[in-house]
């Protein structure tokens, strides 16, 4: 199994988050240090997105080409919400770092709440498939796949839906098994219906603590939360065995799952009680309470050296997790 790191994971540490403000660090990483941790890690692929690049000038992205394989990592991008004129960019210098899979997301919708944002989600759709159409050309130009993500906003329809309209070999999935809970889907069992098209998997673990109108999830690092790892991992060998799997502990805020509100469910089509149980019965297995501490180090106001151990910290439990199990070799 390929296991990789996604510069998402230090999501701070790179600048990410707090820009614009005066929480922001003061010391980003760059994908040179990205690249380092990653090798130190043992770890043989890396995701990053364009935007931590400087510029995509010819140059600089020979470099860093050059850079990536004199390290034998598998190099995956990140693009931004499907978008023509930013496609047109990205496509060709993903191409030019050597990159064969680029990612993308579908929307800004956050924490599956989909009529907060968005007012005819069928609609919308119709529309990224019309972005991602008119792009097809140059992606099959260049050999690059545009993988699209289930980004806590599309459900295993959707994204079956925008690779058969799509159509062509360069078009797949990024599969996140933590952002299917949160479209209150079993990531075990749609990853069969996935497995065809998916070309990158992210990997993250989250602890899950209840609300008044369903449940929080939290980043943590692997093995230390909810999600069943060695389940997941036996199912990635059976449907996805070649795919690129990233450690991806991204968000430095909860994530909010409203499953007991009645507008949360706005913009979903009916379902079967029971495709919905997996995801009950999963959260319902939680030993923390309403009234437990759920907040980050960020959303508690943290500065600087708090907020870039808690990433430190996490990665390296995480990394030391998959050696315990034999996902990666021990050293």
């Amino acid at each position: 199994m390929l296991i990789g790191l996604s510069a998402l994971s230090f999501s701070y540490r790179c600048g990410l988050i707090g820009r614009g403000t005066g929480r922001v660090t003061g010391q980003p990483l760059s994908i040179e240090d990205i690249v380092a941790l990653t090798i130190r890690a043992g770890l043989r692929s890396i995701e990053f997105p364009l935007d931590m690049l400087p510029d995509l000038s010819p140059e600089r992205l020979a470099a860093l080409r050059t850079h990536l394989a004199a390290c034998d990592l598998t190099p995956i991008a990140d693009s931004d919400v499907a978008n023509v004129a930013t496609l047109e960019r990205h496509i060709p210098a993903a191409a030019a770092l050597g990159i064969r899979t680029l990612r993308v997301t579908v929307s800004t919708v956050v924490e599956g709440w989909r009529s907060r944002f968005i007012a005819d989600w069928d609609r919308y759709i119709d529309e990224v498939i019309a972005r991602l159409r008119e792009v097809r050309p140059l992606a099959e130009h260049y050999g690059v796949c545009i993988a699209v993500e289930n980004h806590q906003d599309a459900t295993s329809d959707d994204l079956l839906r925008i690779v058969g309209a799509v159509g062509g070999e360069q078009i797949g999935i990024t599969f996140d098994p933590t952002n299917a809970f949160i479209v209150a889907e079993d990531p075990l069992t749609i990853i069969g219906r996935l497995s065809p098209h998916i070309r990158n998997i992210h990997l993250s673990d989250y602890t899950v603590y209840p609300s008044d109108q369903g449940w929080r999830l939290v980043r943590c690092s692997l093995g230390e939360g909810n999600m069943n790892l060695r389940r997941l991992f036996a199912a990635i060998e059976q449907f996805a065995p070649t795919a690129p799997c990233q450690i991806e502990l991204v968000s430095h805020t909860a994530r909010h799952l409203r499953l007991f509100a009645d507008d949360w469910w706005v913009g979903y089509p009916p379902r079967d009680i029971r495709q919905i149980l997996p995801v009950l019965r999963q959260f319902a297995q939680t030993s923390r309470s309403a009234g437990d501490e759920w907040r980050t180090p960020w959303e508690r106001g943290a500065g600087e050296a708090q907020n870039g151990f808690y990433e430190d910290q996490q990665f390296a439990s995480s990394v030391s997790y998959l050696r315990a199990i034999g996902i990666l070799p021990r050293v």
